[in-house]
């Protein structure tokens, strides 16, 4: 039995900290090789006691018995990958089982002060760019469509390197980049973050932490749980972290934003491009 599968099996009879540390984890098995047993624990919130009662109900004698095993059911989450493997299933209450899951123990795990830290670097900021590749670019999207309707100045850098390059001649030192990253990220991605880096721009991250980390110590960095039922991850949990960091700006904010909503409003009443009935 895969290491997932044994955390999953008895996931729901696990006591609060360990279920934690559970969901933490779960998240980070392709990389875990990357991680002690103290780190994961920090992340979960959880005392080192808690991490060797969970690695000991798993049936290992230590976290580097783990360790090793893990090393061994890394899956880099390719399709095709998931597709030959042969395990997928169409059965719905898995995947809503799973996405709950994923939201579940994505805000069990979001640092409040780092909440706190994104709000303000966001209403300071002169620019708010959003960058993300693949599955990020998607999500980068529905960031800059819920963050623009809150503030001023809300780009997303997307498209080929010549492309990104001339419209990242327009950042400025003071800027906040929200950036999305998941793994089978593009080669692009760190050089941009790279450059994003040079010109003192504050840096959000949004990541799965199943690739080497981009973000420093210091950078603000929120992570979410995909594991996916099917053929590919599951986003369901950073979808609703987007829509809450929007919505803790907007209460931040109030009136500007009620002012800006008010204009939006106003709009399309004028172009009567909404259905209101």
């Amino acid at each position: 039995m895969s290491i997932r599968s044994r955390i999953l099996e008895i996931h729901d009879e696990l006591p609060t900290a360990e279920r934690r540390l559970a969901d933490v984890v779960l998240g980070h098995l392709d990389t875990i090789a990357l991680y002690s047993a103290n780190e994961l624990a920090e992340r979960a919130r959880v005392s080192g006691a808690t991490a060797v009662r969970f690695f000991r109900r798993l049936g290992f004698a230590s976290f580097n018995e783990f360790r090793l095993e893990g090393r061994g059911q890394i899956e880099d989450g390719a399709p095709l990958e998931r597709l030959n493997a042969g395990s997928l299933s169409d059965d719905l209450s898995r995947f809503v089982a799973g996405d709950a899951r994923n939201i579940a123990a994505t805000f069990d795990t979001l640092p409040p002060e780092q909440v706190d830290s994104f709000v303000a670097q966001a209403l300071a900021a002169r620019h708010v760019w959003v960058v993300g590749y693949r599955n990020g670019q998607i999500l980068a999207s529905y960031a800059q469509s819920l963050l623009q309707q809150l503030r001023s100045d809300v780009r997303q850098l997307v498209g080929t390197q010549p492309h990104v390059s001339e419209v990242m001649a327009e950042i400025e030192t003071g800027d906040l980049a929200i950036v999305m990253d998941f793994r089978r990220r593009s080669v692009l991605l760190p050089k941009i973050v790279s450059h994003l880096r040079s010109e003192a721009v504050a840096l959000a991250f949004i990541t799965d932490g199943l690739e080497p980390p981009l973000m420093r110590r210091g950078e603000i960095a929120f992570t979410v749980q995909t594991s996916g039922a099917g053929l590919f991850d599951s986003h369901a949990a950073t979808l609703s972290l987007v829509n809450y960091l929007a919505n803790r700006l907007a209460r931040a904010a109030e009136g500007t934003v009620a002012r800006k909503l008010d204009r939006i409003e106003a709009i399309h009443r004028s172009f009567r491009d909404l259905r209101t009935e």
